[in-house]
């Protein structure tokens, strides 16, 4: 496919046209190798049109951009998008390369990384082999790769889809990920709506345009695939009224008798077991994990397995030793005997279950650490420590990756909400680490502490003490102990 042709869709204008083969598409100037086409983006932090030069100088054939630019030397096509030029560009260098691979694309607020991890566990143990492209790792081939971001960047996607040989793909896909143009031009066999809940509406504004976004995915669903959409959330039922009026294929799975897949008892939350009913037939599930929205995230992996073939008794042994998800709900033994508790939870939805479980299970005192994100959804803070003080003895609030903003300010607003909302519960660690340690030399036997927001993630600031996680703050603090 030449150059002319794939952006047809999207150009203004172009200083001529040329009979370009497309042989390598960079967005970033330093990565231009001679031959390739650069386009330029405009981001949050930089612009790539002021880069344009600099990727002419390092043998870029033609620019892509969203300027009024005529004085270049080499062929400049001025298009509407850019970031969709470039996904349409990428897509035509490798052919499109989902098109090979059966697709499964997981969205939600709460509950991808775990769907798309029982999932990847329910088809390996099936026999088929999977690509996992999400937050905590990516897995291609059966070679693991570390994780940056939830949703990559197209270019980064389709050059994994390209090199994948696995016959199934599940990707989580993240609101700025379809926002951002990232995902366009990937067609998915399954789309699988998990929840909608409050988050990033620093970004999307309001709860309206965050679900706007994210029934975007539904539109790139293949002409023989199906929507798979959890109807036990409001968002969830109004997705499946909007997919129906659009004649677009779906398969629901939720609490009532109407639904695919019908969730129809938890019998116990810790262990995890629940009564499931799918075709007439009822089938008892025991998950070696807790927290009841894991039975709705075992719902949405068992529903879409179903659909491509996989029996219900081979979906049943696949979970009954589902290893779990690291970060997620992963426990570390204290040596007095209380419990520290690692999860991603992050959101007031993800708040309430976590936590309203923890606390239902109580031995002793339940102390809860979490902090502020910098640059992150300011609105959703107020609720959290509200349900965090309304579920815990002891909340210590603290910092999370900055990314740029001011630490003044947050610790300042924290405070102010402590002294709000804190009932007298709530005190400020700002370091991080420091916060961990503090809780781990007060505990007492039968104590939990729950550790939320960035499960396995590394930090991006600098801590008082030598670990990079949650998870290795916690194992510093325990050989430490070991070596007194």
């Amino acid at each position: 496919m030449n150059l002319h042709t794939a952006l047809k869709p999207f150009v203004l204008e172009y200083t001529r046209v040329v009979d370009m083969n497309i042989t390598g598409v960079q967005f970033h100037s330093s990565k231009i190798q001679p031959g390739d086409i650069f386009v330029a983006i405009v981001g949050t932090k930089e612009d790539g049109h002021n880069y344009i030069q600099r990727a002419i100088n390092s043998g870029a054939s033609a620019v892509v951009g969203e300027y009024d630019i005529t004085d270049l030397s080499v062929p400049y096509y001025r298009v509407s998008n850019s970031r969709r030029a470039l996904a349409a560009l990428v897509s035509h260098l490798y052919d499109f390369p989902s098109k090979r691979h059966v697709m499964v694309g997981i969205t939600g607020t709460n509950g991808k990384t775990t769907t798309a991890h029982m999932l990847r566990h329910i088809l390996t143990f099936a026999g088929l082999t999977c690509s996992l492209l999400g937050t905590v790792s990516q897995e291609i081939n059966g070679l693991k790769i570390s994780s940056t971001q939830t949703t990559p960047d197209t270019l980064q996607l389709n050059q994994w889809l390209n090199q994948s040989n696995d016959h199934v793909v599940i990707m989580e896909v993240s609101s700025h990920g379809i926002e951002q143009d990232r995902v366009a031009f990937i067609e998915y066999d399954y789309a699988v709506f998990t929840n909608l809940s409050h988050d990033h509406l620093d970004y999307h504004t309001t709860l309206e345009n965050y679900f706007g976004i994210k029934a975007r995915l539904f539109t790139q669903i293949k002409n023989s695939g199906e929507g798979i959409i959890a109807s036990h959330c409001e968002w969830g039922d109004r997705l499946v009224h909007l997919l129906d009026a659009q004649k677009i294929g779906l398969q629901t799975f939720g609490g009532s008798s109407n639904d695919d897949v019908q969730l129809t008892n938890i019998d116990s939350e810790f262990p995890l077991t629940f009564q499931v009913k799918q075709g007439g037939k009822h089938y008892k599930m025991a998950l070696p994990i807790p927290v009841v929205h894991n039975a709705w995230n075992a719902l949405a992996a068992w529903l879409t397995a179903s659909r491509m073939g996989i029996e219900p008794d081979v979906i049943i042994k696949a979970l009954t030793v589902f290893p779990g998800v690291p970060g997620r709900f992963e426990i570390f033994k204290h040596p007095s005997d209380a419990q520290f508790i690692v999860d991603y939870a992050h959101t007031p939805d993800g708040f309430h279950h976590l936590l309203r479980t923890i606390h239902s299970r109580k031995n002793n005192r339940v102390i809860h650490i979490f902090g502020f994100r910098g640059n992150g959804d300011p609105t959703k803070r107020e609720q959290m420590i509200k349900i965090s003080v309304e579920h815990n003895d002891l909340l210590i609030l603290t910092l999370d990756d900055l990314k740029g903003a001011n630490e003044k300010e947050m610790l300042k607003e924290m405070q102010n909400l402590a002294n709000r909302y804190g009932e007298n519960k709530c005190f400020i660690i700002e370091d991080r680490t420091k916060a961990i340690e503090y809780a781990w030399k007060k505990v007492k036997k039968g104590d939990v502490v729950t550790i939320t927001g960035k499960g396995r993630e590394c930090y991006e600031q600098v801590y008082s003490l030598p670990s990079k996680s949650d998870t290795e703050t916690i194992e510093y603090l325990r050989s430490e102990m070991a070596n007194r």
